[in-house]
């Protein structure tokens, strides 16, 4: 299944996310995960061990990263420097952590993202506002 993420999930346990709030930063305001359901962020490849973004982490360039292991409820963090590989010059960066297995984080497959676009294809051309194959803006 090459090209998409893999499809693992967790939720921080408390005591993790106690130990997470004690990492310090040298950034104002620390960024966390955004959802308390936490998707793995490793290419759906085989690997031992799943790895989320937390938070930012204790050096600019570095992330904290929650890490389990299917069949385990054992969670551990690791405060590990991003990637920071680039597909070209004006892309994002990648910001799993470096030397992570599978696909950089622009290379993925999004398919709830694919499934989407192709809805909303589907519907603007039910409307008839998507364009003509061919036809240019104001011609």
């Amino acid at each position: 299944m090459s090209g998409y993420r893999c499809t693992a999930v967790t939720e921080a346990q408390a005591g993790i996310q106690v130990l997470a709030e004690s990492i310090g930063s040298p950034l104002d305001a620390i960024e966390w995960a955004s959802d308390e359901v936490l998707q793995c962020l490793i290419e759906d490849i085989p690997h031992d061990h799943h790895a989320a973004f937390l938070r930012t982490g204790a050096r600019q360039d570095s992330d904290v990263f929650l890490r389990w292991t299917d069949g385990s409820s054992e969670q551990d963090l690791a405060d590990l420097t991003c990637c920071l590989a680039y597909p070209d010059p004006m892309g994002s960066a990648c910001t799993i952590y470096a030397g992570h297995p599978g696909k950089c984080e622009w290379a993925y497959i999004d398919p709830p993202y694919v499934a989407a676009t192709a809805r909303a294809d589907q519907i603007l051309k039910e409307l008839g506002l998507q364009q003509a194959p061919g036809r240019q803006p104001g011609g």
